[in-house]
């Protein structure tokens, strides 16, 4: 449910002992009191959620929320959301991505001819 941000995909952050959270937060975040520029959100290479109204959504664990506090940002949770693996129907195989990429690519040149 992340926009593509060009950074690899990361795990989520992980807890003061090491070990993955249990739970993240649907959340939205908003500029704090020194009104800061919301661009600077996409520094911290957060997971995005698509808005219909067009705000800054974010899924974050708790560090996450802490750190976007910290740099002065407001911060407000929505839901919680467990984390666990993704469905298995939800995976795309490999061989069904390559097929549905070269339907997209083709007719489009390619450099090196192939």
């Amino acid at each position: 449910m992340s926009e593509p941000s060009g950074h690899a995909q990361r795990p989520p952050s992980r807890g003061a002992g090491g070990e993955s959270p249990a739970v993240r937060f649907d959340a939205t975040v908003h500029p704090g009191a020194a009104s800061r520029d919301l661009r600077g959100v996409a520094d911290l290479d957060l997971d995005r959620i698509p808005d219909p109204e067009g705000a800054v959504r974010v899924l974050v664990t708790a560090d996450e929320c802490r750190r976007l506090l910290e740099r002065g940002y407001e911060v407000r949770l929505h839901a919680p959301v467990r984390v666990r693996p993704l469905p298995a129907e939800l995976v795309a195989q490999d061989d069904a991505v390559r097929a549905w990429l070269e339907e997209r690519l083709q007719g489009i040149g390619r450099a090196g001819g192939a």
